[in-house]
């Protein structure tokens, strides 16, 4: 994945309207939750999905939520849940593909159009507008930058790939994943979490190259067969974050800029002959008059 991955970073990294997005040394931290979905009951996944969405509520810590449209807007108290905290300011909503395709299999136009599909239905269902993208699988290509401008998103998180930085580029937000909590073996789609310590480092890592650690979570991870306490080491994992003077932010997309009204060249041209037009007559009757003036007897 990372070998195809890296021409679309020379492509996005020669261009010129780029700046970091977090000076190093800030110690920021987003947490983007992925997979967020509709499970219905019985489900072993509904209730983590919804405690760890509620704790973020109450402890009022920022997160950007990664949803799949297709699987989402059935159950009224995750619907609920996402809702609070956008108007809490807590949550940014993300499209997380449509019905979780590799995006990087598509062509632009076929990125484009899932990507408005995505945009519109999220934003019925919330009643508020969407704008950021998280990739399926952590995968895009340079299609899928411009499908992003063309659907009117502005922010997109993805994986980490060679020389990347997190960055705003001509209007677009790019946030990577920079640290991998859990491991996932997709034929059983059981997850296992990685070390405190192998996190951690992960973090410090992230804070001594680009000054944030963008930090991904599944909902599924949280689950455990052997009586694990992989809540209280999530938990543990935020309240280090905080003992060590990280800053937990908001993913926040700028809003897209509107294009300058732009004349078409027959309604210019136009406008310039009428302009020029009337110029002649003004001139014109003002010579008559002076004329007919000089005629009169004094």
């Amino acid at each position: 994945m990372k070998n195809a991955i890296i021409p679309v970073t020379i492509l996005l990294l020669s261009l010129s309207a780029t700046h970091a997005l977090f000076p190093v040394g800030d110690r920021a931290v987003v947490i983007r939750i992925d997979d967020v979905q509709d499970y219905g009951q019985p489900s072993p996944y509904s209730e983590p999905e919804k405690k760890l969405l509620q704790y973020h509520i109450d402890e009022q810590i920022p997160a950007l939520i990664s949803i799949i449209p297709t699987r989402f807007g059935k159950d009224p108290q995750l619907v609920d849940q996402i809702k609070k905290g956008l108007e809490l300011k807590i949550f940014t909503a993300a499209i997380h593909g449509w019905h979780h395709e590799d995006f990087s299999n598509l062509s632009e136009d076929a990125q484009s159009e899932k990507m408005r599909y995505g945009k519109s239905r999220l934003e019925k269902i919330l009643g508020m507008e969407v704008l950021a993208f998280v990739p399926p699988y952590d995968k895009f290509n340079s299609e899928t930058v411009t499908a992003l401008r063309r659907s009117g998103l502005t922010l997109i998180s993805s994986s980490t790939y060679e020389g990347d930085i997190p960055r705003e580029e001509d209007g677009i937000v790019f946030i990577p994943r920079t640290v991998t909590t859990a491991e996932v073996a997709s034929q059983s789609d059981t997850w296992t979490p990685l070390q405190f310590e192998s996190v951690t480092r992960q973090i410090e890592d992230s804070w001594a190259s680009y000054g944030v650690a963008v930090i991904v979570m599944h909902p599924r991870q949280l689950i455990s067969d052997n009586g694990e306490d992989r809540w209280g080491t999530y938990i543990r994992l935020l309240e280090w974050i905080q003992a060590n003077q990280g800053r937990l932010v908001q993913a926040e997309p700028p809003h897209p800029k509107k294009p300058p009204v732009q004349l078409a060249p027959l309604l210019v041209s136009v406008g310039l002959f009428t302009g020029m037009v009337s110029t002649l007559l003004i001139a014109f009757n003002l010579s008559s008059k002076r004329r007919i003036g000089k005629r009169q007897p004094e």
